[in-house]
């Protein structure tokens, strides 16, 4: 094979960060580096892949785009290759690259990961964050073996391992009456201002689940960072709608509270996705197991806010 893996991973990098100084930053190498294995491939090739843009990075050209697909989905399979080899004699060993929805992650990676690195030492973790679509696309694509996400729709090529239903609380300004109540419903909240977690997909979850109820949302600021949200609430801007609450949304002091939703009311599925063709993968296994483990052990019930 005319190709070497550290070009692949070169070209893979410069792919997916659309800047070769990103990639070089990502890679810890010389931008030079990257820009000779990119030329040298498309030497190879016998066509360009990429289009260079002053001041604004490199675009994929067609075929540039069909070979950054094929080279993800080799350096993934090469990855878990390498991973099945080292896990013959033993553990798991091998790198597991792993996504994480963005507004999640303080507070479902750390108990994951620390299991992990307990029970199965030899795994290295790679982690990436972002939203539910970037996540879908990175498993779609192999950048990555396994998300943390919610179940809000299904894929034939991908498996879920479900670890709990997150059903859906409001988080308001702890000076509002509403917060003496031991649930409210959504139709309490249609006059007060909302202040929205606008990421892909959440517009149409907010909306399902107000029109479910009958009720109206009034949103008045949205923003795409949870630490935004809960700051805008604690100033007295609004009210938010989370599915995950964090230990400082049940403490006393923060400017808001965090109360439950009255009724029937969707509750995604919050668990671990993987594409079919890793089912079998050691490290892949080992950290589904982890999930679905400390989710029998009831270590993610604090993540969760229900009426009493």
């Amino acid at each position: 094979m005319n190709f070497t893996l550290k070009q692949l991973r070169y070209l893979e990098a410069a792919l997916r960060s659309g800047s070769i100084a990103k990639a070089a930053q990502e890679l810890n190498i010389s931008q030079s580096s990257v820009t000779a294995a990119i030329d040298q491939l498309e030497d190879m090739i016998g066509a360009e892949l990429f289009r260079r843009i002053p001041a604004k990075g490199i675009i994929p050209t067609r075929i540039g785009t069909q070979v950054g697909e094929r080279v993800a989905e080799f350096l993934s399979q090469a990855r878990i290759f390498e991973s099945d080899l080292l896990s013959m004699t033993g553990n798991p060993r091998g790198t597991l690259r792993l996504a994480c929805f963005e507004p999640t992650a303080p507070y479902v990676l750390p108990e994951l990961l620390k299991q992990i690195s307990v029970q199965y030492p030899d795994i290295r973790m790679e982690i990436i964050e972002g939203d539910m679509a970037a996540i879908s696309t990175a498993l779609r694509d192999g950048a990555v073996d396994l998300a943390l996400t919610y179940l809000l729709e299904t894929h034939p090529d991908h498996l879920f391992a479900p670890f709990f239903a997150a059903r859906p609380f409001a988080l308001i300004p702890d000076t509002w009456p509403l917060c003496g109540k031991p649930a409210i419903s959504l139709s309490d909240l249609s006059d007060y201002p909302f202040i929205m977690l606008d990421l892909p997909g959440t517009r149409n979850y907010f909306d399902a689940l107000f029109s479910a109820q009958g009720a109206k949302m009034k949103i008045a600021h949205s923003t795409k960072s949870g630490a935004v949200l809960r700051g805008l609430v604690a100033a007295q801007f609004g009210y938010a709608l989370l599915n995950i609450c964090g230990p400082a949304d049940r403490d006393h002091g923060t400017g808001y509270t965090a109360v439950p939703l009255a009724g029937d009311i969707d509750s995604p599925m919050y668990g671990a996705a993987y594409v079919t063709r890793l089912d079998q993968s050691p490290i892949v296994r080992a950290a589904v197991s982890i999930g679905l483990a400390l989710a029998r052990e009831g270590r993610f019930d604090r993540l969760c806010l229900a009426p009493h």
